[in-house]
């Protein structure tokens, strides 16, 4: 009580000016029946925004609650699709080679030659190194390390990054690398020459490593050469991901990693 009074004997001339104000508006109001009206439209005006203010806030509310089980819904949607890639999918998740965790990028670099991607979900969450993420528009990176309570995504945008690609028409597999200069292209590698090639060609995941599932889009071909050297493609690829805009991605569990592993 004794903080409140305290407050109030600092802030005495602003609480005198506020009763002053307030005492004037009813004092008028009173005594004029013009002002009363005018006060009377200057409250509906004011009530009308604020119930206007309100309703945007709680369809604001609303859309990020919608937009949050869309991305939930999603999440599901993929995961069937790349088990019926593999197997049959199945209601029980421990039957199915893939599995998916929700995430949301907290940190992201695309200014360096060497960019990595901090994520709000950690080893609690079930996180592990060497776990692809993806967004719905293709390949993201792959994660590093992990925390407790974050993961830390070494990006496309790095390289130092190697990724297992291949061209869709042909189905010939090449590396995929970005040489650090333009944050939208990304260089494919050892592809042969044999194969026939277009610009606007599909590049995705070619499945060869147990970072990505087969078939995860990359991008497609804006232009190609053929090395005088050694008869391979230099392919440049515009990446479908526009990293830099990434909210939410999604960490793919190839729960067989390890037993693949095992082989190696």
């Amino acid at each position: 009580m004794q903080q409140i009074i305290n407050v109030l004997i600092k802030n005495k001339n602003f609480v005198v000016f506020v009763f002053l104000l307030i005492f004037s508006f009813f004092f008028i109001k009173s005594q004029s029946f013009y002002h009363e009206t005018k006060l009377n439209s200057f409250k509906t005006s004011l009530s009308g925004k604020l119930f206007q203010l309100n309703s945007l806030f709680k369809e604001y509310i609303s859309l990020v609650e919608k937009n949050e089980a869309l991305f939930e819904e999603n999440k599901k949607l993929k995961e069937i699709i790349l088990n019926k890639k593999t197997f049959k999918y199945s209601s029980n998740t421990e039957n199915n080679k893939y599995e998916i965790i929700n995430a949301k990028i907290i940190k992201n670099d695309i200014k360096s030659s060497r960019n990595f991607i901090i994520l709000n979900k950690g080893k609690k969450d079930g996180v592990k190194k060497e776990m692809g993420v993806i967004s719905p528009k293709g390949i993201v990176g792959i994660v590093n390390s992990v925390s407790e309570h974050y993961s830390n995504v070494i990006s496309v945008l790095n390289r130092d990054l190697s990724i297992n690609a291949k061209h869709k028409k042909s189905n010939a597999f090449g590396s995929l690398n970005w040489n650090g200069v333009n944050p939208e292209r990304l260089q494919l590698f050892d592809i042969a020459s044999i194969n026939i090639l277009n610009v606007g060609d599909t590049i995705i995941t070619g499945g060869m490593s147990t970072y990505f599932p087969e078939d995860i889009l990359i991008g497609r071909i804006i232009d190609y050469a053929i090395t005088k050297e050694n008869g391979y493609y230099d392919i440049e690829i515009e990446l479908s991901n526009n990293i830099g805009n990434l909210n939410k991605v999604y960490i793919i569990d190839n729960k067989h990693k390890d037993e693949i592993k095992g082989f190696e």
